[in-house]
Formats: structure tokens, sequence, C-alpha cells
């Protein structure tokens, strides 16, 4: 096969260097990644200055290139530049952290795999818990069986799979869950703080609202050990949510 890979937490990241130094070995693998930490850079595109994408040798990789830019901007480079051909897959990770419930609306791995499946290509998001997490050969593992999956259940146009991986050792993951998405809500206040010129300054906040432990949502089921896989894609309106039918008088 003939694999993208591309990611938000950079081309150095471990989780990308992970992916690649496992599926170089049997498939034809290319990255296009952003130069430096891209986190929550969500569906964020770049328009209005030029975008740098420098070659980098690195074992492996067929090619490689380091962009400045978003990884919506990486994914679409890459498709529509810098690879010779259109690959049979794009995997957007390994992510250093979830991406679960109303928090994929800010993930830039999962903005990266849907930019690749709305551009007609195969697409997942891998992701392993914690922000500093230690078992990524779970994750490989868990993508490789995920790449099978991809492959023989294919997901309608513009729609890709979330996975969402225990930060444990293998034989410690209990299972897999097909399951929707959670909410997941922070703290709204930022918090104040000044630099040492009294000039004032915010961090934003990272401190979650407890969910319920036991609903049946991708959140919940990480946190007991499962693997999450949900199939997600560009639909977002609720047509069943209010009736407006009254509303208009029936103009066009």
């Amino acid at each position: 096969m003939k694999i993208l890979l591309v990611n938000d937490d950079g081309i150095d990241a471990k989780g990308i260097r992970t992916l690649l130094n496992g599926l170089c070995k049997a498939h034809t693998v290319w990255m296009t990644a952003p130069d430096r930490q891209r986190s929550a850079a969500s569906k964020a595109m770049t328009l209005n200055m030029p975008l740098r994408a420098v070659p980098r040798e690195i074992p492996g990789a067929t090619l490689a290139y380091a962009i400045d830019g978003t990884p919506v901007d990486c994914a679409r480079l890459g498709l529509g530049n810098l690879v010779p051909e259109i690959p049979d897959l794009v995997i957007a990770g390994i992510n250093h952290g979830p991406n679960l419930g109303s928090d994929t609306l800010y993930s830039g791995t999962c903005a990266g795999a849907q930019e690749a499946a709305l551009l007609g290509v195969p697409a997942i998001a891998m992701s392993l818990d914690h922000r500093e997490p230690t078992h990524f050969e779970t994750a490989y593992y868990v993508t490789e069986r995920m790449i099978d999956v991809c492959m023989r259940r294919p997901l309608p146009f513009g729609m890709f799979y979330n996975v969402n991986v225990p930060d444990v050792p293998i034989d410690e993951i209990k299972g897999y869950k097909l399951t929707g998405l959670g909410l997941v809500r922070y703290r709204k206040t930022y918090e104040f703080r000044e630099d040492p010129l009294g000039r004032p300054y915010y961090w934003a906040p990272r401190g979650r609202l407890p969910v319920d432990p036991d609903a049946d949502t991708d959140d919940t089921w990480l946190r007991k050990g499962y693997v999450t896989v949900t199939p997600m894609g560009y639909h977002c309106e609720r047509l069943d949510a209010v009736d407006l039918s009254g509303e208009f008088g029936g103009e066009a």
C-alpha cells in the first residue's frame, strides 16, 4: 500500500515517527506534516500567506516534507502537490493525547483525516490517551488492525475513522467499541496572569468538567480500557432539532 502520514504534533513527534518506523517495513510511506506543534488547529487553512514545504531526509520515508501550515494544509498540499500519486490511505497521528467527543471539533488530527476524506481518500485519525503517552506500540498495533478494517469496510465519501487507544500495554486492552461522541466541556474562565511588566495575559482553561461516567460514549469506554472507533463525517446539520415550517410563510 501507499500511505500518507499527517499529524498536528509536528513532523518530529514520536507518534508519527512510530507509524513511519513500523509501516515502512511493508508499505510505501510519505509524510507531509507541520514543522512544529499545531494541536487544536481544527479545520484552519492558510489563505493569506504562502506555504513553505521543506524536504526532509527521514529514514523509512520515501518522501517527507515539513510544512509551515496547519494539518489541513498538510493534507491538501500533500495530496494536491507533493506526493507522486494518490495514496491508498491517509493516517493522521498518532496523536499525543485523546481526541474524544466534542473535542474533535478542535482537533487538528481529526481535521487532517477529514480533509483527506473530503478529497476522496480513505482516512484514519489515530490518538493515544494522555498528553504524555508512553505505549506507542499499543497504538501502532491498533493502527495495523484499523488499516485492515478501513480497507475491508470503507466508509462513504467524506467520512473517516476516529480511533482512540488507551495508554496501556497491548495485553491490557479490554476490547474495541464502536461508539458515538460524548460531550467534553471545560471551565470557561481563562486563567489571568501578569507578565514582569504588569501587562495582562491569559491561559486557556485546561480543567475538564465532570461527565456522566456511565454514558455510552467514546470518553466513557476509553476510560474503561477499550479502544474506541467512531465513524465521523462532515454533516453537522440537525434538521430534526426544530420545526420552522410556520416561520417563513411558505415563501421560497
